[in-house]
């Protein structure tokens, strides 16, 4: 799993379907300061933060890339807009099936004497995948939180010099 930073202006930002819990955008695109365009396909975004991804807005994105989804978790606009909200929906999926498949396997080996190597792989995937999550979670929010000075920086140039960089960690 990895994050993203990414300063440039929102291009184009076309919503797939929108719940009130998350907007899913077929595609994002994003023109960097050197002209480069960073496009990202199917991304979710959570209403805080889709309300940043308008065409024309210009800033600080955050992106994620998890194990089987990608999405945009923060943003601080030079208009003053700034959020952060991680979705934590797979992160509670996986602790449940840690906790659950490590409580069926000593369940069934207390009981039955034997071994039950699906409990045994769901509690240990799930916790693996849990600590993953949650890694990435508390990770992005210190990226975030260390990057607070962003917009008042930004507004006080007349021309962004550092925007268009994409650093990936």
């Amino acid at each position: 799993m990895q994050t993203e930073t990414i300063d440039g202006t929102v291009v184009s930002a076309a919503v797939q379907r929108a719940t009130s819990k998350v907007t899913v955008y077929s595609e994002i695109v994003f023109r960097l300061a050197d002209g480069s365009e960073r496009r990202m396909d199917k991304v979710a975004v959570a209403p805080g933060v889709a309300e940043a991804l308008q065409p024309g807005s210009r800033g600080r994105f955050y992106a994620y890339k998890a194990i089987d989804h990608k999405g945009i978790i923060a943003a601080r606009t030079q208009g003053g807009h700034a959020a952060f909200v991680m979705p934590s929906g797979n992160e509670r999926i996986m602790l449940m099936a840690a906790i659950v498949g490590s409580a069926y396997f000593i369940v069934m080996l207390m009981t039955r004497g034997g071994l039950s190597l699906l409990a045994l792989a769901l509690g240990v995937l799930g916790g693996f995948a849990y600590h993953s999550y949650r890694k990435l979670r508390i990770e992005s929010r210190a990226r975030y939180d260390a990057d607070s000075g962003y917009a008042a920086a930004s507004l006080a140039r007349s021309e962004p010099s550092t925007a268009g960089e994409v650093k990936s960690t």
